[in-house]
Order: structure tokens, then C-alpha cells, then sequence
């Protein structure tokens, strides 16, 4: 039962995503073509049209990606199909995991969306030089990796921040939504302080990273400091998106009050 959830989940969530990816991958396709155009006032001017509007059709696959996730969430536990979901042979636990299973699935196809049209619009000689030269230096490499894997882990985080708000807002009698809004608001940015401040405590035993909170130019950021950082700040993700799925859970699982 759990895998027909996430099945059906996923093609929910997709089903209007996909034209998303369709007109990103439109919009990648034509940064291509206009690319071998460059060099006239003309030229230039589509291409840097172009090329803004397929970065914000990026950004708008994430965003419209993560409200979907969230909407299915609260329309198949808390409005009209509730009545539904809660009556399948399936626990609670089963119910929050195929929507937390069927979100991680979603966020990593439009990540792989994403990186493909990077590739379409954006690969040339001067970047494959680029991270071929990364590639010959392993501290650079785990530098990159370590970077993606870390917006993957912020983009997680945010979908597990809705779900906390979703679940906590809802067990209010009214104002269920903008109840949800604010504490999810409020949550994000608190969160946010909180790896601000970790992350300032770890300037005390690194120069480098004492350095980004200071004015003085004198400290270079070395690559050691640039280690640190992204492994505090992925060790932080992973904690807080571990306490968010299960505090989520727990609160799931003690009741849900539907419309």
C-alpha cells in the first residue's frame, strides 16, 4: 500500500510540474541557439533575455515543486479527500511517509531536470575547462560536491519546515492556513538564526570562517575554511531535517483534524 501512495503522490505532484520542465527545457534549448548569435546589439539582447527568464523558470520549478508537495499534503489529509485517505489500511506513520518519500522524489527528478537544462543552456569550453581543472584538484572537487549536496539538503529542509507548519497550524479550529503560513515563517528563520550562530561559533577555532564575519580584508578564505564550513553547515541540515520529520510525525500521528 505504501508504494501506491507514493506512486500516486508522485504523479500528483508531477502532473502539473512537468510543465515546468517542459518550458524550462524550451527556454534552455533556445539560450542555445540565440548563444551562437552573440556579438550585436541585437544578438546580446535575446540572449540576455533569454538567459534571465530560463534562470527564473529554474527557480520557478523548485518553488512550484515545493507547493505542490505541500498542498498535497493538505488536501490529502486535512479538505475533502481526507475522509478518504484516513480510511484506507494504513497507519498514520505509513500515511506522513509516503508524502515525505513521494516530496524527497519529486525535489530530486526537478533537481535532475534542472542540471540537465544547465547542461543544455550553459555547458561550453570555457566551464568544461573550468570544472576539468576542479576536477584535478580533490579539494576543489569535494568543495563542489559538497555544495550541491548541501543545496539539496536546504531544499529538503524548507519541505520539511512546510510539513512541521502544515501539521502544527492544523491543529488549530480556525485560521488553519495563515496559521500555517506564519509558523512556517516564523520556523524558517528562526532555524536559519540558529546555523547563523553555530557557524559563528566555529569562527573561534577558524580564522577563515571568523574572517566572513569581519571587515577586514587581511584573511583570505582557504580551501580548509571552506571544508569546515560546508560540513557544519551539512551536519546542521541533516540534524534539523531529521527533527523536523520526526517532530512532524509525532504530531502527525497523534491526530489530524480535518475540514
Amino acid at each position: 500500500m505504501l508504494k501506491k501512495l507514493i506512486k500516486y503522490d508522485i504523479f500528483w505532484i508531477n502532473r502539473t510540474i512537468v510543465i515546468y520542465f517542459a518550458i524550462t527545457i524550451i527556454l534552455s534549448a533556445l539560450v542555445r541557439i540565440a548563444e551562437n548569435f552573440t556579438g550585436s546589439a541585437i544578438g546580446d539582447l535575446i540572449y540576455g533575455i533569454l538567459r534571465g527568464c530560463t534562470i527564473s523558470a529554474f527557480v520557478s520549478v523548485i518553488v512550484n515543486a515545493s507547493i505542490r508537495i505541500w498542498e498535497r499534503f493538505r488536501q490529502n489529509h486535512y479538505k475533502d479527500e481526507s475522509y478518504l485517505t484516513h480510511t484506507l489500511p494504513v497507519t498514520k506513520s505509513e500515511l506522513y511517509d509516503s508524502k515525505a518519500l513521494s516530496a524527497l522524489v519529486s525535489i530530486l527528478l526537478s533537481l535532475a531536470v534542472l542540471i540537465a537544462c544547465f547542461f543544455l543552456a550553459f555547458w561550453n569550453n570555457d566551464l568544461s575547462e573550468y570544472f576539468r581543472h576542479l576536477a584535478d584538484s580533490g579539494d576543489a572537487t569535494f568543495l563542489l560536491i559538497g555544495i550541491f549536496i548541501t543545496a539539496i539538503l536546504e531544499v529538503i529542509y524548507i519541505i520539511n519546515v512546510g510539513f512541521f507548519s502544515i501539521v502544527l497550524g492544523h491543529r488549530s479550529n480556525s485560521g488553519r492556513v495563515a496559521r500555517s503560513v506564519i509558523i512556517g515563517m516564523v520556523l524558517y528563520f528562526a532555524l536559519q538564526t540558529v546555523l547563523l550562530i553555530f557557524i559563528y561559533g566555529a569562527g573561534f577555532f577558524d580564522d577563515g570562517i571568523k574572517a566572513m564575519f569581519s571587515n577586514s580584508p587581511e584573511t583570505a578564505l582557504s580551501f580548509e575554511s571552506y571544508r569546515t564550513l560546508i560540513i557544519i553547515a551539512d551536519s546542521l541540515y541533516l540534524v534539523l531535517n531529521f527533527v523536523l520529520y520526526f517532530a512532524a510525525k509525532a504530531l502527525f500521528k497523534k491526530g489530524v483534524n480535518v475540514d
